[in-house]
């Protein structure tokens, strides 16, 4: 029973002659249902719950609610007594904090319904996505919290964009941040856990698809990650060559999984400048590796490293990055 309902009741109870109500209208309950420019709750990750105040009321837990309870993303409001009501709702996050507002008016003669859209500011015509990250776990344990996982920042970037850093309690724990808009289509997300020492720990790679005006949902399951470090040099038999002599301008590396056989960079590998011997890698699986590179000269001339027992191979540890110094070298020697 809200204030305007007490208010006729307490007139109607005592007694009084001069006491007289006359409305042909109804008391009813208030179904107020929001969404998000066409997107729903389970979308809008960055959303926790929403904020009603309607003007002259209390409500009950001062008016805060999930933003999505038993599959509805709404709340049902009862017993309010006839008559017009104003009213705000905050879209909140996570800390509390009030993303998206909406300021509207409602009139109560029985039940009414409410419709609420947040105007979250999208075109339309473009899209976007909220990610969230997780960090590797033993099988049934819990994922472990930022701190647990000794992560400080996430960097994140779409499609080989510009990177972004977050604080990563941003996007864990129920949280999430949001990609800058992108076409509607298939994408490639990346996120990169790192510590409070700028090192990188953990990795995510992994395609997802878009829709206009809908928001993606994405949830990036880390893997641990180490790094290797490999150089190169070149051989005309017996005889050194620098990346000049040899008429090389790139080299390219690959690692092929010892135990799957799988070429980590695929087919073409990743290419580097010749003379950047040592290349330094930091997103791999830890694991053991064959590692293969190639090389083409002037004149027609190729280069390639030993293959068989005599195939250069290394470990990769988790959260172990060698640096230029500790690089293994591989001879690149000339085959035609």
């Amino acid at each position: 029973m809200n204030a305007r309902t007490l208010a006729a009741f307490l007139c109607l109870s005592s007694g009084l002659s001069g006491c007289v109500i006359e409305d042909n209208r109804y008391p009813g309950d208030v179904r107020m249902s929001w969404s998000f420019d066409g997107a729903t709750c389970g979308q809008m990750r960055n959303i926790d719950g929403v904020d009603i105040y309607i003007d002259g009321e209390i409500l009950e837990g001062d008016g805060k609610y999930p933003c999505s309870a038993n599959g509805f993303d709404g709340i049902i409001l009862h017993d309010f007594a006839p008559g017009t009501y104003s009213f705000t709702a905050e879209a909140v996050d996570y800390d509390g904090v009030a993303v998206y507002s909406y300021r509207g008016t409602f009139s109560v003669d029985g039940n009414t319904a409410v419709p609420v859209n947040f105007n979250t500011g999208r075109t339309g015509a473009t899209s976007y996505a909220y990610v969230n990250w997780l960090f590797p776990t033993e099988a049934g344990s819990y994922y472990p919290s930022c701190q647990q996982a000794g992560v400080a920042y996430v960097d994140a970037r779409v499609d080989d964009g510009a990177w972004a850093r977050f604080n990563c309690n941003q996007g864990s724990q129920g949280r999430s941040v949001e990609t800058p808009e992108i076409a509607p289509g298939q994408h490639y997300l990346e996120i990169v856990g790192v510590d409070a020492y700028e090192r990188p720990l953990y990795y995510y790679g992994g395609g997802f698809t878009s829709q206009a005006g809908i928001p993606a949902s994405i949830t990036a399951n880390t893997w641990a990650i180490g790094g290797a470090a490999v150089g190169w040099q070149l051989y005309e038999g017996s005889t050194k060559l620098n990346c000049g002599q040899a008429g090389v301008s790139e080299v390219g590396i690959n690692f092929q999984d010892i135990h799957t056989s799988e070429w980590v960079y695929g087919e073409a590998g990743q290419w580097f400048s010749c003379n950047e011997s040592p290349a330094v890698f930091e997103f791999l699986r830890p694991g053991e590796y064959f590692v293969s590179l190639q090389a083409n000269g002037t004149g027609g001339r190729r280069y390639i490293s030993p293959r068989g027992a005599d195939m250069l191979s290394l470990r990769v540890y988790a959260h172990d990055f060698p640096s230029a110094a500790e690089a293994a070298i591989a001879p690149l020697d000339r085959v035609q």
